[in-house]
């Protein structure tokens, strides 16, 4: 019953006015968050097992009117439903959930949301809906939540502009909204095991998008690391989509009303420990054509004090040697990283010259 009530009120998304879909998402989130969904072991198990392997060794019987009886109504709702074994999206998002205590409801309504952004991407206006939605269901329900099973689907999506424009949308959401105020606190200081799950689990699904990466690695201040990504870029492809990107993230970087940007703004002026931030900045601004957002860069570059940049080569041996001081962040594997970044852009250019060919 509340799986058909969630299929309807989805429905409701693609054509309501704001007003009905903010009383939508309501309902969704109730339905998601409600402990009657909640994920059992058993579920969890069948979903790991391949479809043969749902239906017993014994036959079923048939009851007095001649009808098949399932042995077992669990079993019967899996396969009465998505038939979710033979979903990757729902299995990774199923193990996700049993571990946070979360309910199967969330997992179909946010392998279905998604579905739905993809239909709806030809759209007039699509990204005001997604921005819209994304934010209420932020609010309603757990924002880590939310943003942990939106890219453990993307990170397998095989739609891959779909993924790309995706993950933009969630990462300017992510470093805009009031409403991820605790995720971002969460991904700027990395002082947990899970918060440094949280950039992990984000990093896999937002290498779709380069400039998404290196904010990502911005607002966690791993700025070394977006060195290494910055180094890449000589080989991919510059687009227009691409440079527009790049200026939107200076624009966030030079807007004063975004806080989680500020700091990145002041720590400019400790050059001594920020030398893989400048490097970084200067990375952005040789992408650049001497457009708006260039001139913003380099006007702010130029504050940096003179007479630090002189000493960033005597200096620059001592700090890499150093590395990153926070205990959590020092035991992450960046070279993993960053090897599945470039195998997740070395599918999109094999795309692109298949899209080529095409024409």
């Amino acid at each position: 019953m509340a799986e058909g009530m969630a299929v309807r009120l989805l429905a409701f998304l693609v054509l309501g006015s704001c007003m009905v879909v903010l009383l939508d998402l309501e309902a969704l989130a109730e339905i998601s968050s409600n402990p009657a969904g909640q994920i059992t072991q058993d579920l969890q198990m069948a979903v790991e097992k391949p479809p043969r392997e749902l239906t017993p060794d014994r036959k079923d019987k048939k009851d007095k009117e001649g009808k098949k009886r399932p042995s077992d109504p669990r079993q019967s709702a899996v396969r009465k439903g998505d038939n979710l074994s033979k979903l990757p999206k729902a299995k990774l998002t199923v193990e996700y959930e049993s571990k946070h205590g979360l309910n199967v409801y969330f997992t179909k309504f946010m392998v279905s949301l998604l579905d739905m952004f993809k239909v709806d991407q030809q759209s007039t206006e699509p990204k005001e809906r997604e921005y819209f939605i994304i934010r209420q269901l932020s609010h309603l329900l757990n924002a880590e939540d939310i943003f942990q099973s939106f890219s453990k689907i993307l990170v397998i999506e095989e739609d891959l502009d779909f993924a790309k424009k995706m993950v933009q949308t969630l990462n300017t959401i992510l470093l805009t909204s009031t409403e991820l105020f605790g995720l971002r606190s969460q991904l700027k200081t990395l002082n947990s095991q899970d918060s440094c799950s949280l950039f992990c689990n984000l990093y896999m699904s937002w290498c779709h998008s380069p400039i998404a990466t290196v904010s990502l690695c911005f607002l966690s201040q791993n700025y070394s690391h977006a060195c290494q990504l910055l180094q890449t870029f000589g080989d991919l492809e510059v687009t227009v989509d691409f440079l527009k990107e790049i200026d939107k993230l200076v624009q966030l970087i030079e807007s004063p009303i975004f806080a989680c940007l500020q700091d990145l703004r002041l720590q400019l002026l400790d050059v001594q420990n920020n030398q893989d931030l400048i490097k970084s900045l200067y990375g952005l601004l040789m992408l650049l054509p001497q457009s708006e957002a260039f001139k913003l860069l380099r006007y702010r570059l130029d504050c940096i004090p003179h007479y630090q940049l002189a000493l960033m080569n005597d200096k620059q041996k001592t700090k890499s040697s150093a590395g990153d001081q926070r205990p959590f962040v020092s035991h992450l594997n960046f070279l993993d990283l960053l090897q599945h970044f470039k195998q997740v852009q070395e599918k999109h250019r094999q795309k692109a010259i298949v899209v080529k060919q095409r024409r």
